[in-house]
C-alpha cells in the first residue's frame, strides 16, 4: 500500500461515493421530511469514510483495522436504515437495491483493507515509516541525538 492520504485508499473513494449518494437520496422525496430516518442515513454514512481517515491517522495497523471495522458496522448499519426506508415507503425496493450495490462495493474494498491491515506486509510498512519519520525528526533535532550531561 503506498497510500500517502487517506484519501487515496480505493476504501475511503468507495465510502465517499455512498456517502454522496446517500446525501443526494435523503434530500429528495419524504424522506428528506422524515428527521429520525434523515439524521440515521446522513449520520451512518457519514462515518464510514471518517471512521477510515480516522484509522489512517493512527499510523499503526492493528489501530487502523479497528477503525476501519467501524467503518464496516456503518456501512451496514445505513444498509439497514435503506431497507427500513423501503418499509416507511419513503424508497422504492429499486432504490435501495442501487444504493445497496454502492454499499457492497465499499465493504467489499474495507473488506481488502482490513486483510492488508492484518498482513505482516502492513507491519513492515508501518516500522519502516516510523524509521524514517524518527530520522527526520533527528536530522531536524540533533541535540536530541546526544543530550549533554
Amino acid at each position: 500500500m503506498n497510500a500517502k492520504h487517506f484519501r487515496d485508499l480505493r476504501a475511503w473513494q468507495a465510502a465517499y461515493a455512498f456517502k454522496l449518494r446517500i446525501y443526494d437520496l435523503i434530500e429528495q422525496g419524504s424522506i428528506s421530511n422524515d428527521e429520525k430516518i434523515h439524521g440515521q442515513l446522513r449520520e451512518a454514512s457519514a462515518s464510514a469514510p471518517g471512521q477510515i481517515a480516522e484509522g489512517f491517522g493512527r499510523f499503526d495497523p492493528v489501530d487502523f483495522a479497528r477503525f476501519v471495522k467501524m467503518a464496516r458496522a456503518s456501512l451496514m448499519e445505513c444498509q439497514n436504515h435503506l431497507q427500513d426506508a423501503v418499509d416507511r415507503k419513503h424508497i422504492t425496493e429499486q432504490a435501495r437495491e442501487e444504493h445497496d450495490k454502492l454499499a457492497r462495493e465499499a465493504l467489499k474494498e474495507i473488506a481488502g483493507l482490513i486483510d492488508y491491515l492484518h498482513s505482516p506486509e502492513a507491519k513492515r510498512n508501518a516500522e519502516r515509516i516510523r524509521r524514517k519519520r524518527q530520522e527526520r525528526r533527528q536530522r531536524r533535532n540533533p541535540e536530541r541525538e546526544n543530550p549533554e550531561p
